[in-house]
């Protein structure tokens, strides 16, 4: 005959058993929880090389002259959601933008050709385009009289400053793919003038500064335009009143008193 023993099962190894799995629960549970809640992740674009912004890991990073990320993470709290950044050219995010490849990019200037095809916010900023010239070379007398338009411009390709400059009829534009190929151009007397946003200013005038090589540089202040967000048709279609809304309560990030402004 055969004989089975049972096996008892100690007390302190119920309770272990039951520990474990009342933890295991809990675990499982949270990070079913912690997926729920994740906000939605929004595709940005900022423009390369802008001065001022640098994006690493998807996220802008912090620089006292502008608060880039302090509007960026007002703008997520507001609409409750995680932007992703990534750097690329401007008539690159121009076409992805549109094409709804991206949700929405920044800064940017508002023009009417952009405006044709892309939905903007409204304005977060109100920004300086300069021109860029060396001392004796150009008179301010002249840029004011409109005699600038028989000058060879550098101009960054797809800017808002292009558009202005085309726009108005300016008869020699030398166009480049990155803002750091402007400075090069006037230094060799490749053209006269440089048309630049109010960042690229700022930052010249700081290596103006700080360089006696750069101190025959001037600058003019020629236009002010709107700025902020152009939006993708379809984000704009969900989204538009609720970015124009959080555009509106994060103007307060806004560093209004820049070194150029201080300076004018």
């Amino acid at each position: 005959m055969t004989v089975v023993k049972a096996t008892i099962v100690k007390p302190a190894t119920v309770r272990l058993v039951v520990q474990y799995f009342s933890l295991f629960s809990m675990l499982m549970a949270a990070t079913a929880l912690s997926a729920k809640v994740q906000p939605p992740l929004v595709r940005g674009g900022v423009v390369q090389s802008f001065p001022g912004i640098t994006v690493i890991d998807g996220n802008i990073e912090p620089e006292p002259a502008y608060g880039h990320a302090e509007i960026i993470s007002c703008i997520e709290s507001a609409l409750s959601v995680n932007i992703e950044w990534q750097n690329l050219p401007t008539d690159r995010l121009l076409k992805l933008t549109r094409e709804n490849e991206l949700d929405l990019i920044y800064p940017m200037g508002f023009t009417a050709e952009r405006d044709s095809y892309l939905q903007s916010s409204v304005w977060l900023s109100k920004d300086d385009d300069y021109f860029v010239f060396k001392a004796g070379a150009v008179t301010e007398e002249s840029l004011q009289q409109a005699q600038a338009k028989n000058r060879t411009i550098g101009v960054k390709r797809g800017s808002p400053q292009l558009h202005y400059l085309q726009s108005h009829n300016y008869l020699h534009i030398h166009q480049v793919y990155d803002y750091q190929q402007l400075l090069p151009l006037l230094q060799k007397d490749r053209v006269e003038l440089l048309a630049v946003p109010q960042p690229l200013a700022e930052q010249l005038q700081a290596e103006m500064e700080a360089d006696p090589n750069k101190h025959n540089l001037q600058l003019y202040n020629y236009y002010t335009r709107d700025a902020g967000f152009y939006l993708s048709p379809d984000f704009a279609d969900a989204h538009l009143q609720r970015v124009n809304s959080a555009v509106i309560e994060c103007r307060q990030h806004v560093k209004t008193s820049t070194a150029i402004k201080r300076k004018s």
